[in-house]
């Protein structure tokens, strides 16, 4: 058999087709930023704040809650590049941080890449069992993390973004786009 090209293989039981997101977990996003933009050339990153009244259906370990964070975006080719502070209240991102040091904490795919509704993709999460931890939306967008830590070594976020989505303008941009 020829040597073929790992990009075109999948396995029978795949089902997730394209990671689009790596977030960064940090305690100071401003100096993360930075250093992501000044050392590594990923930028630029436009910054914003997640909170209510715009952060809405907001669950934490199956519970409703109630939590914030401050979040930046950048982009390298088609993939995203996140960077995550917690505010207030429990979430997956303290947890991570009384855990581990600074650093990557999930991975994050599209909807849209799988082919399902919502709730296709929550059935077949947690057929694989993978429970939600963690979910919410902010505007139009929803979202929700699984437990696949233990499995995987990372968490997965599945983000529902609509095609005609337009990202607001941000708190910041670091460095100002040219």
């Amino acid at each position: 058999m020829a040597n073929p090209d790992p990009a075109t293989l999948n396995l029978p039981n795949g089902f997730i087709p394209e990671t689009k997101q790596i977030c960064i977990v940090t305690r100071d996003l401003d100096a993360m930023v930075r250093r992501y933009a000044d050392k590594l050339g990923i930028g630029p990153w436009w910054v914003n704040e997640y909170r209510p009244p715009e952060l809405t259906d907001t669950t934490y370990r199956g519970e409703p809650s109630t939590f914030s964070m401050r979040l930046a975006l950048a982009w390298t080719g088609v993939l995203n590049w996140e960077i995550i502070q917690p505010l207030e209240g429990p979430s997956i991102y303290h947890d991570f941080l009384e855990r581990n040091e600074e650093g990557m904490q999930h991975v994050g795919i599209l909807l849209s890449d799988l082919g399902m509704t919502w709730d296709e993709c929550h059935e077949a999460f947690e057929a694989r069992g993978f429970a939600p931890i963690m979910a919410g939306r902010w505007k139009r967008v929803r979202f929700c993390y699984y437990d696949t830590l233990e499995a995987t070594g990372t968490t997965i976020e599945v983000i529902d973004r609509p095609a005609d989505f337009e990202r607001p303008a941000p708190e910041y941009w670091y460095p100002e786009p040219a």
